[in-house]
């Protein structure tokens, strides 16, 4: 079963890089500051985390938090590489989405860029699996890998979000997705419509929904929002004015971006 700690980390104020740091070689550490803060190292990286910050270790990644004055209280999630075992699936899905997290931090760094919906997100997913392992009851196992999932889930809104290619020997109608979804990837800056799509893959309408919502989870106006809200806010983080990143992600105006990000926040909630 994974495990959360409930941690106060008291303040640490000596040198950073004089900190011991650890690992663990079979485990994804999930590291939710809730209140106070202080510098996670990872090797040779270094970012300062603060309430709400949601941070992933991989594992085998040596590493230490150094809380600041006001010390940390932290929710740390560990997560054995074998939790999600099955040949279902579900348990594939999931390890992709893991493999994927940890290629995305490894690249990108270890504080994970999330907007402030999934980062309250985060802090309530945290609370909900230690207050189920606080109390022990039938179901719970159950109830716990399913809020784990929802965790895994923020691999989707991340700037990079997974793109899980299918085998060669896949089905016409599946390869016909992933050429859409290709597709999609280099010309989310254009209206590309529903009628589009279904020229694209030679697909009826039905079939189409159906084995677009199979292979991503998503109805297509929900994944090319996400994607089009992904770029964007990546954009806006790298100091691209909201105007001119709403643009360039394919949203109509400034007005539509914010307004597409608060109906997706809306149906997430």
């Amino acid at each position: 079963m994974p495990n959360v700690l409930n941690v106060y980390l008291s303040p640490y104020r000596g040198d950073v890089s004089a900190c011991r740091q650890h690992l663990h070689p079979d485990e994804y550490e999930w590291f939710h500051c809730c209140e106070g803060g202080g510098i996670q190292a990872v090797g040779q990286w270094r970012g300062r985390g603060k309430p709400g910050d949601t941070l992933l270790i991989p594992p085998g990644m040596p590493h230490v938090f150094c809380a600041s004055e006001e010390g940390c209280r932290t929710e740390v999630l560990m997560l054995s590489v074998r939790y999600f075992s099955g040949d279902d699936a579900s348990s594939s899905e999931a390890t992709f989405l893991l493999e994927h997290l940890a290629q995305f931090v490894e690249k990108n760094g270890y504080l994970l860029p999330l907007n402030d919906a999934d980062r309250k997100s985060c802090g309530a997913l945290f609370h909900s699996i230690l207050d189920l392992q606080e109390k022990p009851a039938f179901g719970n196992a159950l109830r716990i890998n399913s809020l784990i999932g929802n965790l895994l889930e923020i691999g989707f809104h991340l700037p990079e979000p997974p793109r899980r290619p299918y085998a060669v020997d896949s089905g016409a109608s599946e390869r016909r997705i992933s050429e859409l979804l290709f597709y999609l990837d280099s010309m989310y800056v254009q209206p590309v419509t529903v009628e589009d799509a279904l020229e694209i893959t030679g697909m009826s309408r039905s079939s189409f929904h159906l084995h677009f919502q199979q292979a991503t989870g998503q109805t297509f106006c929900q994944y090319l929002n996400d994607l089009r809200l992904a770029v964007a806010d990546h954009l806006i983080r790298d100091g691209v004015p909201p105007d001119e990143a709403a643009k360039r992600s394919g949203f109509t105006s400034r007005s539509n971006y914010y307004q597409q990000r608060r109906n997706r926040r809306a149906e997430r909630d």
